[in-house]
This record gives structure tokens, C-alpha cells and sequence, in this order.
């Protein structure tokens, strides 16, 4: 199926008909000169409306075109307004990339005169002062030729790029509390491993082992990865107490075979993710060695 086209945001003035062309110009605009669609926002009567169109739409939107026209001074005061309702809605776009980590591409435009208030005092924003729609047309035909691609990625988006990495995990070999497991990343996303439990039949042999303090553990895309670890137990003997195995006073010691888990815990593009795999090793109880199979 085709990925749904992603959407600019219109904030603009419907107070007068030549507002409302403004803004129907610039969605013209967007959707002839980018690969994205226009959304041109509305006056909503209700809190539900307002919700699941506008503020909804303004949170996926990969761009910001802002158009402010006069809505008069205040009394007693040098100061010209512009619609407080486009003023929040930068407050909200703000928000987003500031907070959120959401960056939109972003046209700002503006009437001569009209003076910066709210959080536009604390933003350089670097508007472009107009006096007709065709010098709001001129600027878009010049910047929108560079909005081609999105400057995030979207939560859905993220979490298909997560699910998507396979990391391959063996034991290779150890003895005792040491053990090291290899690890092979076949995706295009780097995998920071950030601990590691090891379970079989269905207990747990060791408790969480972490990256020693100022240590990462990295599997970078398409690569190879090798992690040597020391447990906070002895391996060799948890699997022979798990499995049984320990031989009594004055018997020969035996080698056996036991399925072991491999669980990790790990960060993908800032999002948590968990691996397991089943792999077979050999342990050694008279040599303390572990040895992947």
C-alpha cells in the first residue's frame, strides 16, 4: 500500500474572503511545488472538533506555513494584533519541536506593523512582511522547491524502524562468572545493547549485567558484534543447579548440554526493545567452560 501523504499546516486568517483566497492560494502552492498536501485550518465550533481536526492535524503536520493579518490595537497602547488564535497555534508548533523533538519546515508571514508578542518575543523566527497575497506567493514559489523531505520522523514511522531490526544473538564461550555472546545486526539501525539476562528452563541464571560505568554496548547496522560480560553468579554452576547436573562427592564430573536463553534489553532510534533467542551450549562442570554450540 502507498504511504499516506504527509501534510503542511495552513494557518491563516478566514475573517475577510481575501484571507480565505490567501490561504487557498498557499495550499495551491504547497501541493504543486511539494509532495506533500495542504491542510487549510478552520474555525472549529467544539471542543471535539477542534481536537480531532486541528490540533490533531497541527501534531502529524510536516510543515508550517503562517499568515498574519491586522485584527486591530489595543486601546491605549502602540500595539497591533494579529489573530490570538495563530498565535497559539505557533505556540503549539513551538512546542513540538522544542519539547517533542518535531521539527517543521516553517514560513512565517506578516502585515506591516504587526508587533511581536507571546512566545514569538522568545523565537527568531524571521518573518516576511507583506502587503499582498503575491508577495506571500513570490517568497513560497522560492522556498518550497527545498520542503521535500520531513524533518522528523513520525511516531508510527519510528516504531516500523524498530520492529524491523534483527539482531542474530549466540553464546560463543566462557568459564565461570565470564561469558562472551556474539551478536549480528542485519538491519540498517544501530542497537545499543543495555543489559543482559540469561534464563533456561524457564530460570534465571544470572541477574541483569549492565555496560561497565563509562562503557557502551554498540552493535552498529550490518555488522558483527562480539560482548564479553562477567555475571554476578557463577554461570557454570547455576546451569548445573538448574539443569541438576552437579555430580555427587567422588563421581567423575560430566559435560552436558543445556538450552539457554539470551535476553537483551536495548535502545533502537531512542526507543526500548527486547530480544531473546534460544541457543545450545556445551558447559564443561569439571573445566568451568561454557562453549556456544
Amino acid at each position: 500500500m502507498p504511504k499516506p501523504q504527509k501534510t503542511v499546516f495552513i494557518s491563516c486568517g478566514q475573517y475577510a474572503q481575501e484571507e480565505i483566497d490567501l490561504g487557498k492560494l498557499a495550499c495551491e502552492l504547497i501541493e504543486e511545488i511539494t509532495p506533500f498536501k495542504a491542510y487549510f485550518a478552520e474555525y472549529q465550533a467544539t471542543l471535539k472538533a477542534l481536537s480531532e481536526n486541528v490540533l490533531s492535524r497541527l501534531y502529524e503536520s510536516v510543515g508550517l506555513i503562517v499568515i498574519m493579518h491586522h485584527r486591530g490595537k489595543i486601546e491605549g497602547r502602540d500595539i497591533t494584533r494579529a489573530s490570538v488564535w495563530i498565535e497559539q497555534e505557533i505556540a503549539i508548533a513551538t512546542m513540538m519541536e522544542q519539547v517533542l523533538r518535531r521539527p517543521l519546515h516553517v514560513a512565517l508571514f506578516t502585515q506591516p506593523g504587526i508587533s511581536i508578542e507571546g512566545i514569538r518575543q522568545q523565537l527568531q523566527l524571521n518573518p516576511v512582511e507583506f502587503r499582498s497575497p503575491e508577495d506571500v506567493a513570490t517568497h513560497l514559489r522560492k522556498i518550497l522547491p527545498k520542503w521535500r523531505e520531513p524533518l522528523y520522523v513520525s511516531d508510527e514511522e519510528l516504531r516500523k524502524q524498530v520492529d524491523s531490526v534483527y539482531l542474530s544473538i549466540a553464546v560463543q564461550n566462557g568459564a565461570n562468572r565470564d561469558l562472551t555472546i556474539g551478536m549480528r545486526n542485519d538491519s540498517d539501525v544501530d542497537v545499543e545493547v543495555k543489559s543482559i539476562v540469561l534464563w533456561s528452563k524457564g530460570k534465571r541464571v544470572c541477574t541483569p549485567i549492565y555496560p561497565p560505568t563509562g562503557q557502551r554496548w554498540s552493535v552498529p547496522a550490518r555488522s558483527n558484534v562480539p560482548i564479553q560480560f562477567t555475571a554476578n553468579d557463577d554461570l557454570v554452576l547455576k546451569l548445573a543447579s538448574i539443569h541438576e547436573e552437579s555430580p555427587p562427592v567422588g563421581m567423575f564430573p560430566r559435560i552436558f548440554r543445556v538450552d539457554v536463553t539470551v535476553e537483551l534489553q536495548c535502545e533502537i532510534l531512542g526507543c526500548d526493545r527486547k530480544f531473546e533467542e534460544t541457543t545450545k551450549v556445551q558447559v564443561d562442570y569439571r573445566n568451568r567452560q561454557i562453549m556456544g554450540l
